[in-house]
């Protein structure tokens, strides 16, 4: 009996102690702008658990898709960090130009896309020699930036411009652009590449676009100074930052009508779904930290402590 007893103990204490890779929490990197730092949440505690240094203002950031590194724009910087996701320290800097904001990872991890903000142009850069080898002339003020599942198509947000420019990313050629709403910011394709989400600051709404034809479909109004968006529940719910009232606006995508509206903290900028495809994270500006909405019931379950003006613009889930 001792012995039995003895061995259930072993079984209970591995049991506990193994953790399925498949499920196992991923942290959210997020850039935090006045305070020169990127916080990392572990998403199962709900805590902050390192704090990496990033000088130059850090903004924008992209997670490699085998979560090995994060790269962060730093437009005061004239380049991007490069964040060792198992070190978690700044392990490169590759200088582009000034005033570097939106950043993404191609699907194939090949390519990183860096919007250039002054200079109206996309920096093309080698992710494994982390080289500059070429650059694309879109529109005024580059902003958010985003690869189609298939690493083929890039689309870029033109602020000032108020459009949004598809690339070829063979060609490195824009092949189409279309207006959108006044001042266009973060952008969101589906999981299949089908639709592209545009936030437009100025004009309080999202553009819905067609990306096989780059035909708008449709034009949403949310609340004040939508910047970013995020999809959950299989592409069925959209998630719109509305910087002005603190609050997030969500949009049916079948109906494309919005059905719910909820508070968050002052500022809410950067927003990135949970692997899980049920939790959406949100970095408030003002607030300097991180709300949790679960999207199945639309309501806020957690507030997460960062750094000072965190701003999280990209999808800065990593393992």
């Amino acid at each position: 009996m001792q012995v039995i007893r003895q061995l259930a103990a072993v079984i209970s204490l591995v049991a506990a102690s193994w953790v399925n890779p498949l499920t196992a929490a991923p942290f959210a990197y997020i850039s935090n702008q006045l305070d020169d730092s990127v916080s990392v949440i572990d998403t199962q505690s709900a805590k902050v658990v390192a704090t990496i240094t990033v000088q130059g203002k850090p903004a924008g950031v992209a997670a490699s898709p085998d979560g090995n590194k994060v790269y962060v724009s730093t437009p005061e910087a004239d380049s991007f960090a490069v964040i060792d996701t198992k070190q978690r320290k700044v392990v490169a800097k590759v200088k582009v130009s000034e005033g570097l904001l939106g950043i993404t990872v191609s699907p194939n991890s090949q390519r990183i896309y860096v919007a250039d903000w002054y200079n109206n142009a996309v920096s093309v850069v080698d992710a494994g020699s982390l080289k500059v080898i070429g650059k694309i002339a879109v529109g005024q003020s580059p902003s958010g930036v985003m690869v189609s599942p298939n690493s083929r198509w890039l689309y870029v947000a033109n602020r000032m411009d108020n459009s949004v420019s598809k690339i070829d990313t063979q060609k490195l050629a824009v092949v189409k652009t279309v207006q959108v709403g006044e001042h266009p910011f973060g952008l969101t394709l589906d999981t299949r590449g089908d639709r592209l989400y545009v936030a437009n600051v100025k004009s309080d709404d999202v553009t819905v676009i067609e990306t096989a034809t780059m035909k708008v479909l449709a034009s949403v109004k949310v609340n004040m100074l939508p910047y970013a968006t995020a999809l959950a529940l299989n592409d069925s719910r959209l998630f719109v930052t509305n910087q002005d009232d603190g609050s997030i606006s969500v949009i049916d995508t079948e109906t494309l009508k919005e059905i719910g509206l909820i508070p968050v903290g002052e500022k809410p900028e950067g927003i990135c779904t949970h692997p899980d495809d049920r939790y959406v994270y949100v970095a408030n500006w003002f607030d300097s930290n991180v709300s949790v909405i679960d999207a199945r019931n639309l309501k806020v379950v957690n507030t997460i402590k960062t750094g000072e003006g965190s701003r999280g613009f990209g999808r800065f889930f990593s393992k």
